[in-house]
């Protein structure tokens, strides 16, 4: 797990647990599995009505990715593009296909074989640009799903409590059991608040950032490859595309094409 993100989740928890037991509550009557499972379940299945199987698949994978927090490394990417630009000035475009191999990034790995096959500048520039629209539009799905869920959850704790409430009305027999029916009602809104604000919302938000980061990063590639494919020096690449980073994220020339790429970051 992202230490930031679970930092964040255990500073709200923390939060929510000091402030009970600052005001001499107690913790027990917040415990309620049959609301959790209620508002979980439920928030879960609206969820998945609107979407395909196909779609559904990568949605835990997606949820794995916001609480990892991976995303390319646009310094990696710079490195070894400069890298590529130096063996395509010096060997020719047709000496990349011997680094293909070295290449995880299927983005990059698309660009390259581009400029080996012999694409021109524009077929390499729509490739590219409808592989970058496609993979926002998946992670646009994934991001979507969670916040649609963030939305669910508070209304089926709200179903939650209505349907305690009536429960609690339809058995009047007993009032000393009227405060604590009220409280069991008031549970489930409470579970649907926090499942929405501490699970489904904080995924949707990270996978939008994450996603924003790594659109940067495939912005930054394509413009590598197309400067490469108009013959541009290593030098030229490093300066035009440090451009995208802060200054002082900056490693410049000399550093990235002395440096193994994947170690510049600890430059």
């Amino acid at each position: 797990m992202d230490p930031i993100f679970f930092g964040g989740l255990l500073l709200t928890l923390l939060g929510i647990v000091i402030a009970t037991l600052m005001d001499g509550n107690s913790l027990s009557p917040l415990i309620g599995p049959s609301s959790f499972v209620l508002v979980f379940s439920a928030s879960v299945g609206a969820g998945i009505m609107a979407y395909r199987r196909s779609e559904l698949g990568g949605m835990p994978k997606a949820a794995v990715k916001a609480v990892r927090g991976e995303v390319p490394d646009v310094q990696d990417t710079i490195t070894q593009l400069a890298k590529l630009a130096e063996v395509a000035r010096r060997d020719g475009m047709l000496a990349l296909e011997a680094k293909l191999e070295e290449i995880d990034d299927r983005f990059l790995q698309l660009g390259l074989q581009l400029l080996i096959d012999g694409a021109d500048e524009n077929v390499v520039r729509d490739t590219l640009e409808i592989e970058l629209a496609a993979t926002d539009e998946r992670h646009r799905t994934a991001i979507d799903f969670y916040k649609g869920l963030g939305a669910y959850a508070p209304t089926f704790g709200m179903v939650g409590t209505v349907i305690g409430l009536i429960n609690m009305l339809g058995n009047l027999t007993d009032p000393s059991e009227l405060g604590k029916g009220m409280a069991l009602a008031l549970l489930t809104t409470l579970y649907g608040v926090l499942i929405s604000n501490l699970v489904f919302n904080p995924i949707a938000a990270r996978l939008e950032r994450l996603n924003e980061i790594e659109m940067a990063a495939m912005d930054v590639a394509l413009d590598g490859i197309i400067t490469i494919r108009g013959g541009a020096s290593p030098r030229g690449l490093i300066e035009r595309l440090e451009s995208y980073l802060a200054p002082s994220a900056r490693i410049g020339v000399g550093d990235r094409l002395a440096a193994p790429a994947g170690n510049e970051a600890a430059a």
